[in-house]
């Protein structure tokens, strides 16, 4: 499996953004919901690694912003994320979290 991401450190912030190789450049709908994402190459499609390259980066975030059926199974796995952090979002899966 392999993934885009993108690693920004913003003062104290670690922010780690990782998406599906296959969402990159895609744009997903939840009309009931009333949510888009756009996973743009720009913020997720600095790097292209494995699970490997990127999960101590995961661990560390501050910010974790996640993109793909893929990578937020591997997060929820991972214990990085819980169920109530996962969105739906048209046929992907979309999550978020945040260190405070």
């Amino acid at each position: 499996m392999k993934f885009y991401y993108a690693i920004y450190q913003q003062g104290h912030e670690l922010i780690v953004a990782v998406c599906d190789d296959d969402t990159l450049e895609g744009t997903f709908y939840c009309a009931e919901r009333g949510i888009k994402i756009d996973v743009k190459k720009s913020f997720y499609g600095k790097k292209l690694g494995q699970k490997e390259d990127i999960l101590s980066y995961m661990k560390d975030a501050t910010i974790l912003n996640l993109v793909g059926k893929k990578i937020v199974g591997i997060a929820l796995s991972e214990g990085l994320i819980s169920r109530e952090c996962i969105l739906e979002i048209g046929d992907t899966l979309h999550a978020q979290r945040v260190k405070m």
